[in-house]
């Protein structure tokens, strides 16, 4: 893939200018300029060999220029006279030179061709102006069989036949192939619908959509008037008259602007159902409203909709049933997927061992259906896609088949492949972020869960959307899934591609790791759980290296000749035998060795210890702190050789998050270094807490805004210790602009000492987990917590709980999970106005009961609603 080949060499290149303090601006520029011509819309379904080669070529050149560049800045950056630095610069500039001619002339082959495609396209574009609009998803529930959504049905015949006067739009937002234009039909064919309203007509927009032909389609014509007199017409045609008019497939606001003023607000109700796969459009066309979301089928529906669609037309045995549920299941709810394998069923008979097959390849034969429905359909929001989104998207490619994919995990691989577009003053995480909620909008990936303050915890892939994605992955050789010979479908075998690929390789398989020895990937990431093992790695540029999977006894050497590593993660463990237990410290270590300062590009660092309970730990060397583009160092258990700041010791401005610091070196001084740390955690082990004597003093951290105090290994409930491990400093040696806290495990911290956190002008979210804080009764202070949205309180003891509205004036959750003790929620939370989510579990009834009144009261008296959950862990 070209675009993010430019886009990685892009990142790359201002990469070497920070590390190497020398200006490769006009490179840099040169290729933002070449970039953008592959922004220029078209579509690998249109066939253009000569484009596709092309890019591929293009992509292997800015792949190899990547690597050199790596390089060469590595000899400017450890020269060590100024003449020789000059000449390594010089040579750089000379070789970078060369590479990007080689891409400038690639591209202007690419644009010569691209060129004639368009001026070819117009002609027959304008050769079929008058030829009706085919919609591209007239397949996606034939005969309109709609199973389900009864609820939902009724719901939007109310809001399409009721609401106000003025002029509504009501949108329809769900993936392809979910049934939204066969909801949008029936809402269409109503007979109420056909009473209430004096005009009824519908057309379809579709991606490639003609302004023309939709005036056509509402004006049931023919006409070979001009587009501003059919216009006219239309707008004549509705004035006065209650009308509905569903516009359905609609891809861009754009569209949506080009048709808008053609629906005149008469005041009489009238109303314009839309449907659309991307919510920016339905929220951009919306009359303020939220669109409805089209959900997935449950499992009843599925089978109620595969019933309809095979059984009810003959009779098969008990047997064939069994195996119509399994396929009803594996469909996922998408009723596109169930009416393709319903139709291949219908045509397969009464044969068992066929019917088996297809019930244990469910995504493989909808990938592969004769007519190609599904992927047709699903196509669509790919290949419309703007060029930014593109790899986002294939990156999904590495993930296993239903996994959770963290959101963390994700944003992390993102930033490290180099393919975001990201542009001067940008931040990255934000960037990355965004691209995860545009595709979410597009309706390609779903979120699964959020965290307590709403933000994105994990997400997933519709099977059948994977499929897809592994197709379009392997056409573009963008992935290399690796499973090993055995349950790979066809699809994931043709994705194993050359050995000598700049691309990605996602292995599931111990053994393919060995197979892909002579290569040289861009990026290896493992899945699953594999035996402790050393592994080879002879990848010279691999640039993002996952290992997280596999239980390395000791730091692999092979490591340090990794020069190009942008991102690593790695999982310890040591063999049990080597392991004693002792009081204060820790017994067996796991050295991380001080040349690791020597992989000057890296940004994130993962070093994880599975045996935290245990008394090991990983002994970090200072130099680990003097990585000049690291962003973001996660650790377990451990302790660092550090002897304080020296004129060595760097500014670490890119250093972002934080995590797994010991207690031990929470000093300001340690900080100093780090002023635009965002994220920290402070993690450790009792007797670490206890050994600091000081109050820590965070204040030299101004841009820190997530602090979590997380106690690795916890005591047990009846083991109170005469003072608690921490002790809080007071609220001016806490960055000011703090927003998110959180205490994790037995500090047993006194309720009362909350009143210093309260003082805190920002903080948002506040997390008390696992006895952090202790006290028979949580009086709140008269300050209160002014900004506090979020709030969790899990596996606490105390038992009252004195607060009043104006304590919490601005809370929108509270959760609040396995206090045992705790009495009842304060009632008087039932007039913050901003409350809307109370979530108990494992609790007494009794808070129960109070949430549920707080919920009655918030209704009676303001006439609004919050959600109340009540349940067990």
């Amino acid at each position: 893939m070209a675009y993010a080949a430019i886009t990685c060499l892009m990142r790359t290149i201002h990469q070497s200018m920070q590390l190497t303090g020398r200006d490769l601006q006009p490179f840099y520029e040169k290729l933002k300029s070449l970039r953008a011509i592959l922004e220029k819309p078209w579509k690998a379904t249109d066939d253009l060999e000569a484009l596709t080669n092309l890019e591929a070529e293009i992509a292997e050149v800015a792949y190899s220029a990547e690597d050199m560049v790596d390089s060469k800045s590595r000899n400017v950056l450890f020269a060590q006279k100024a003449k020789n630095k000059a000449r390594a610069f010089w040579e750089l500039c000379c070789s970078l030179e060369q590479e990007v001619e080689r891409i400038d002339s690639l591209m202007m082959q690419w644009l010569a061709i691209w060129n004639w495609y368009s001026k070819i396209k117009d002609l027959k574009a304008r050769k079929f102006s008058l030829a009706a609009s085919i919609p591209e998803h007239a397949v996606e529930q034939p005969e309109n069989i709609m199973v389900g959504h009864e609820n939902e049905f009724e719901m939007m015949l109310n809001q399409v036949a009721g609401g106000e006067r003025e002029l509504e739009v009501v949108s329809i937002v769900g993936m392809g192939g979910i049934g939204k234009t066969t909801l949008a039909t029936k809402l269409y064919s109503d007979p109420r619908m056909m009473s209430h309203f004096d005009i009824l007509a519908k057309a379809t927009v579709s991606q490639e959509y003609c302004v023309r032909n939709v005036l056509l389609d509402l004006l049931g014509s023919k006409s070979e008037e001009p587009d501003d007199q059919l216009a006219d017409q239309l707008q004549k045609l509705l004035k006065g008259k209650r009308y509905l008019v569903v516009i359905d497939d609609i891809w861009t606001t754009g569209a949506w602007d080009d048709i808008r003023q053609c629906f005149p607000d008469c005041n009489n109700r009238s109303r314009i159902l839309l449907t659309t796969r991307n919510v920016e459009v339905a929220r951009y066309a919306s009359s303020g409203k939220p669109p409805y979301h089209m959900r997935l089928m449950d499992f009843d529906e599925s089978w109620s909709l595969l019933y309809e669609k095979v059984f009810v037309k003959d009779s098969f045995p008990s047997e064939f049933e069994q195996l119509g549920k399994q396929v009803a299941l594996k469909c996922g709810g998408l009723p596109l997927a169930i009416i393709v394998i319903a139709g291949l069923l219908s045509k397969t008979g009464k044969t068992l061992d066929e019917w088996q097959s297809i019930a244990e390849n469910v995504s493989s034969v909808v990938r592969t259906d004769l007519e190609g429905q599904c992927m047709r359909v699903l196509a669509l929001s790919y290949h419309l896609l703007p060029s930014h989104l593109k790899p986002c998207f294939l990156y999904f490619a590495i993930f296993p088949e239903d996994d959770l994919i963290f959101v963390d995990k994700l944003v992390g691989l993102w930033v490290a492949e180099g393919f975001l577009k990201v542009e001067e003053m940008e931040n990255i995480e934000e960037v990355a972020e965004k691209c995860l909620t545009d595709l979410v909008d597009r309706s390609l990936i779903s979120i699964s869960h959020s965290k307590f303050d709403g933000k994105k915890e994990s997400c997933r892939m519709h099977d059948v959307t994977r499929e897809l994605c592994l197709r379009e992955a392997r056409n573009v050789n963008f992935v290399n899934v690796l499973r090993g010979t055995s349950n790979q479908n066809p699809c994931t075998q043709s994705i194993q591609c050359s050995c000598t690929s700049r691309g990605r390789i996602s292995i599931h398989n111990e053994e393919e790791l060995v197979r892909y020895r002579n290569s040289e990937p861009h990026s290896i990431i493992m899945f699953g759980n594999y035996q402790q093992f050393e592994p080879e790695l002879p990848f010279k540029l691999v640039r993002v290296l996952d290992l997280a999977s596999i239980s390395c006894p000791t730091f692999p050497s092979g490591i340090l000749s990794l020069t190009h590593l942008r991102y690593l993660a790695l999982s310890f463990r040591l063999v049990e035998k080597y392991l004693r237990f002792e009081e204060e410290v820790p017994s067996s270590i796991i050295e991380i060795p001080p040349s690791i300062s020597s992989l000057c590009y890296m940004e994130t660092l993962i070093l994880d210890f599975s045996q935290f309970f245990a008394k090991t730990a990983l002994m970090l060397p200072s130099e680990i702190l003097m990585m000049p583009l690291l962003r973001h160092l996660h650790l377990t258990w451990n302790y660092l050789h550090y002897h304080g700041i020296t004129e060595k010791s760097l500014v670490l401005k890119k250093l972002h998050r934080l995590s797994g610091l010991n207690p031990r070196y929470c000093t300001s001084s340690f900080f100093r270094p780090f002023p635009n740390l965002k994220e920290l955690q402070i993690r450790g082990l009792f007797e670490d807490f206890c050994s600091r004597k000081d109050l820590y003093d965070f204040r030299y951290l101004d841009q820190l805004e997530e602090l979590e105090f997380h106690l690795g290994n916890p005591l047990s409930f009846d083991r109170r210790p005469v003072s608690s491990p921490l002790l809080l400093p007071p609220p001016c040696a806490f960055p000011q602009g703090l927003k998110n806290l959180a205490f994790t495990g037995q500090f047993f911290l006194p309720l009362k000492d909350l009143s210093i956190v309260g003082k805190l002008p920002k903080l948002e979210s506040l997390k008390l987990d696992y006895d952090a804080f202790i006290g028979d009764e949580w009086e709140i202070a008269e300050e209160g917590f002014p900004r506090l949205k979020f709030l969790v309180l899990k596996y606490l003891d105390f038992r009252h709980w004195r607060a009043s509205s104006d304590h919490f004036p601005c809370l929108e959750r509270l959760i609040i999970c396995a206090c045992l003790k705790l009495d009842s929620i304060p009632q008087d939370f039932a007039d913050i106005t901003t409350l809307a989510l109370i979530d108990i579990y494992n609790c007494a009834q009794a808070v129960g009961n109070s949430a549920k009144q707080i919920q009655q009261d918030i209704e009676d008296n303001y006439g609004g609603s919050i959600e109340v959950y009540i349940g067990d862990l």
